[in-house]
């Protein structure tokens, strides 16, 4: 665990949402769920320090374009300096709650994959509602939403349907990585 991610569980650790980072099993485990064999604009809500960005651009093609949405001042910045010689990845500090707009602002419609640790069940259930809603309307028919979550609660969301769902048991806690896409009914309304 770096100091970085120490002091900020201290300072604000309902914003982190998690003790301790995300192992290697699991970050391996999400970036597997991308296919990078042609280019793709990726989106990551809540990197934090980073560890799930760095398996992304380990797997992302020279073409391919990621954007991280990070709401906490010290991480934006130390995203910022981690990446700030790779092209292909944006640094946005930003709300997820504003995701669609802040994607509209850049020019982006229908990102390939919008990918989140953001532990959506331990949020106020008015707050959890307006982040999903606005991931949906950020989605298009092609995107698939990646999380990794404590359970499958949010798979059973109606404006998701989940594609896939598999545990990652060597991480503290285990989790579930669900690929979810944007439910009929989303698609709809």
């Amino acid at each position: 665990m770096s100091l970085l991610f120490f002091k900020r569980v201290l300072a604000n650790p309902i914003r982190v949402g998690y003790l301790i980072p995300s192992s290697g099993f699991l970050t391996r485990k999400t970036a597997r769920r991308i296919d990078f064999s042609k280019p793709r604009v990726v989106i990551e809500l809540g990197p934090g320090e980073g560890c799930h960005t760095r398996q992304i651009v380990r797997r992302m093609s020279p073409e391919s374009q990621l954007v991280l949405i990070e709401l906490d001042d010290h991480f934006a910045e130390h995203l910022e300096k981690q990446f700030v010689h790779d092209e292909r990845v944006t640094v946005v500090h930003s709300d997820a709650l504003h995701l669609a707009e802040t994607l509209t602002q850049m020019g982006i419609s229908n990102p390939d994959y919008i990918v989140s640790g953001i532990p959506f069940t331990i949020m106020a259930r008015e707050l959890r509602e307006k982040l999903l809603a606005n991931i949906s309307l950020a989605m298009g028919p092609d995107s698939v939403f990646i999380t990794y979550q404590f359970s499958l609660q949010i798979s059973e969301h109606e404006l998701f349907d989940l594609s896939r769902s598999d545990l990652c048991l060597l991480n503290v806690p285990p989790l579930m990585v669900m690929e979810l896409r944007k439910s009929a009914m989303a698609r709809r309304g």
